[in-house]
């Protein structure tokens, strides 16, 4: 299995999941900031040129969450998608309540901040996606107030989207993430599952710029 991936970006939602599998995969960095998700290499395995990609055989998935349910269902052991159906529903819900209700209006934020071409942006409709999002947050906030995991029990991969929402708030520098919301994210990173992730895609960036610095012609 092989996931093109870089740091900072949604790979780190199918890298946790394999490493919560204890799966073994090779990890390829796509520079995005550099072009690279535009490369013809890279555009042979995704036409649309965006990061992550899992491969595994002939199976070549985009779609972060997508891939985070194949790893869940390929390693059942790993228990990220619940055997029990009123547990499994409870994944699934807030699954789908964060992909709806709390990523569209971070992504319009960062869209409309840097992701879009300049003459594209309105940072007028910042102050909307803002309020969306800490409408959103709020709900996570009430549910995460009383209880370890956002969807009940255990972790699932429920977990790894809302805490890489969450700590995505905080990057942007979103104020409505409350205390609730801070005290899962530091539960969730203290995962050695997380520590790994954050790790192998923290080595293969530093990897590949070293390798990009050495090949550069030396200056006198």
């Amino acid at each position: 299995m092989k996931i093109y991936g870089s740091k900072n970006s949604r790979s780190i939602r199918p890298v946790w999941a394999l490493e919560e599998a204890h799966a073994t995969y090779d990890y390829q960095r796509i520079w995005m900031m550099k072009g690279e998700g535009q490369s013809p290499a890279f555009k042979a395995v995704n036409p649309a040129g965006k990061i992550p990609v899992l491969v595994d055989g002939d199976l070549v998935l985009t779609e972060s969450m997508a891939q985070v349910f194949y790893v869940a269902e390929k390693f059942p052991d790993s228990n990220l998608l619940p055997s029990d159906p009123k547990a499994r529903a409870e994944t699934y819900r807030w699954v789908f309540y964060t992909v709806t209700e709390v990523e569209p209006p971070l992504w319009a934020i960062a869209q409309h901040r840097f992701a879009l071409p300049e003459d594209k942006r309105v940072p007028q409709l910042e102050p909307t996606s803002v309020w969306q999002l800490s409408r959103g947050l709020r709900v996570f906030e009430k549910m995460l107030s009383t209880r370890q995991y956002i969807a009940g029990d255990s972790f699932t991969l429920a977990d790894i989207l809302a805490t890489h929402c969450i700590t995505w708030s905080l990057s942007a520098k979103i104020e409505a993430v409350g205390d609730a919301c801070l005290a899962y994210v530091g539960r969730m990173k203290s995962r050695e599952a997380y520590k790994a992730a954050v790790a192998r895609e923290t080595l293969e960036a530093e990897k590949q710029e070293a390798a990009l610095a050495a090949a550069e012609p030396k200056t006198n």
